[in-house]
């Protein structure tokens, strides 16, 4: 089966970078290679690192032109105005380029599947393309928006319409959990039939790889650690809240957040709230960390903290936790709920805006050691379900069962 997958066209991954979606479609993409299906990867050109990387792949790259614009202004004022104008204007310079490499594609081969990944203008200009063509592909679309799987407003839904046009226009679409499904369904009128429901996966082979080289025992620390973007919807003020009862019964813990200062007012009031409270000898900002820092840190702690109110599908620091056999605590939103549902005691749920019950949840964890044992036999156990080599094999056969039905429907 040919394939085409369009990423993102937005940032390039830094080298070593931790990254999200480039990393999914990094992975998706070389696991269905592995398969037997042939991969071509529309997205922009990238560093050496990339070069490096994208040899590695069983997928083939084909890099386009990346639109020369600055990423961030240093005026407030300017980052909210700009902002989406910027991201709008980074997605219709790179839908062009993206098109156009699509129709050098379509020239050479006889595609059957194009698969965008939450690119909605790139993914809408495709399936213009595509709709030209005698006989066209089958048009998937993958979304990541993280609206906390709510009803949406008008006032939501107006700077989204892209969003909205691309679930619209696409034959099939993949949902990241049940509820994200579900949420798809209802939301944007869907119908269930045209939604296939597929999780995130983890590199399993990259993990065990790490702590086969890893020098000492894993998890012996006294690290809480919580990764993520700092920002409102990641809700690291709350865990914050909760140190001053945590470290009352265990004093000598320490918070380890790592993750990129995404909202500078919410690090600012974060950091006032420690500063009022002298909780500085027990917390610790990192910022970005690269993937091997990040892995170390998993290695280190005696637990995972992720008190998050909303994410796009489920969480891919939670799968890397699980990976690594950490003690899992998480909040009680859907996308967390879908995951570790699948494997009881594998975690732990707690309400996001409850501070005293995520300050319980850390001390029953921190106090018994048979209690983090089995949590994290079970969060091994767990994190097989979400192997790429799974969620490939899970892909593939959504792609065979979509070209059959077209043939099919064509007679």
């Amino acid at each position: 089966m040919k394939v085409v997958h369009i990423s993102t066209g937005l940032t390039p991954v830094p080298p070593e970078k931790a990254a999200g979606m480039e990393e999914i479609v990094y992975q998706l993409t070389d696991h269905l290679g592995h398969l037997g299906c042939q991969v071509s990867v529309i997205d922009i050109k990238g560093g050496e690192y990339q070069k490096e990387k994208r040899q590695k792949s069983s997928a083939t790259f084909y890099k386009v032109w990346r639109p020369p614009l600055p990423r961030k202004y240093n005026s407030p004022f300017l980052q909210h105005f700009f902002s989406y104008l910027l991201l709008m204007l980074k997605l219709s310079l790179f839908a062009l380029p993206a098109s156009l490499a699509l129709i050098r594609l379509f020239r050479r081969e006889k595609i059957e599947v194009i698969h965008a990944h939450g690119c909605s203008l790139p993914a809408l200009a495709a399936m213009m393309v595509n709709k030209l063509r005698r006989n066209p592909a089958v048009t998937i679309y993958s979304t990541y928006s993280a609206f906390g799987l709510t009803k949406l407003t008008w006032r939501k839904k107006l700077p989204s319409f892209h969003e909205i046009t691309a679930l619209k226009w696409a034959d099939h679409t993949v949902g990241l959990s049940p509820g994200h499904e579900r949420w798809l369904a209802s939301e944007f009128n869907l119908d269930p039939a045209k939604i296939t429901q597929i999780f995130e996966g983890v590199n399993l082979e990259e993990v065990e790889q790490f702590l086969s080289h890893k020098a000492g025992a894993c998890h012996q620390s006294n690290m809480v650690l919580c990764p993520a973007s700092v920002g409102a919807r990641k809700n690291q003020l709350s865990a914050v809240k909760a140190i001053p009862q945590v470290v009352a019964v265990h004093p000598e813990v320490k918070f380890v957040f790592a993750g990129g200062i995404g909202q500078a007012k919410y690090f600012n009031s974060i950091q006032s709230f420690i500063a009022e409270n002298n909780l500085s000898p027990w917390v610790e900002f990192k910022g970005e960390v690269s993937r091997h820092e990040l892995y170390n840190l998993y290695s280190e702690a005696i637990l995972f903290l992720l008190p998050t109110m909303a994410e796009g599908g489920s969480a891919l620091v939670l799968l890397e936790a699980l990976a690594f056999g950490l003690p899992v605590i998480v909040s009680t939103i859907e996308e967390n709920v879908d995951v570790v549902s699948q494997e009881e005691g594998s975690a732990i749920l707690v309400d996001p805006y409850d501070v005293d019950g995520i300050a319980a949840a850390i001390i029953q964890v921190l106090d018994d050691s048979a209690l983090r044992q089995s949590m994290s036999q079970k969060a091994k156990k767990l994190a097989e379900n979400f192997s790429w080599q799974h969620i490939a094999s899970q892909t593939l056969a959504m792609y065979n069962k979509l070209v059959q039905n077209k043939k099919q429907s064509l007679g």
